[in-house]
């Protein structure tokens, strides 16, 4: 799928991140590429302290930093590669508890992970086609509202049972 127009041609198969191009494609800035799939794996061994399936991925101590504001970036609000509490945190909606994190990415992608439910939302879109100039952040607040909101009716219609 092309990801946007570029001088007048569609960009297919090749990364839209002008400094990329400029860099032949590879370049750090230009972020990370996954599937849905992999997400889910990556969210399970986030979950689990580090842990997939048995096997030990990231030590819990990683993961506690990960996941709590770095103290040099308290200001920004942010962990080592997430976001827990930044003007970005909107992505992750209003009924996800003060644990959650997550990530977003320019395209318009985001996963973000809650903790307290074990639940994570993996949103991939493609907000740049075909002019880079779509808007996502509240779409990605909303489906993590809509998610949050089903957990929760789950966990009140079995409290009521």
């Amino acid at each position: 799928m092309p990801t946007e127009i570029v001088d007048g041609k569609l960009l297919s198969g090749v990364v839209h991140d002008p400094l990329a191009r400029l860099q032949g494609g590879i370049s750090g800035n230009a972020g990370l590429f996954s599937t849905a799939d992999d997400l889910a794996v990556f969210a399970e061994m986030m979950l689990h302290n580090g842990s997939y399936k048995g096997a030990r991925i990231l030590s819990p101590l990683t993961v506690a930093r990960m996941t709590s504001v770095w103290p040099k970036a308290a200001f920004a609000g942010r962990g080592l590669g997430w976001d827990l509490d930044s003007s970005q945190s909107a992505n992750g909606g209003d009924l996800f508890g003060p644990s959650s994190y997550g990530h977003t990415g320019y395209t318009g992608t985001s996963i973000w992970i809650d903790p307290d439910t074990e639940t994570y939302v993996i949103f991939l879109t493609n907000r740049v086609h075909p002019d880079d100039k779509g808007a996502i952040s509240a779409l990605r607040s909303r489906v993590a509202n809509v998610v949050a909101a089903a957990i929760q009716d789950t966990k009140n219609v079995k409290a009521l049972r």
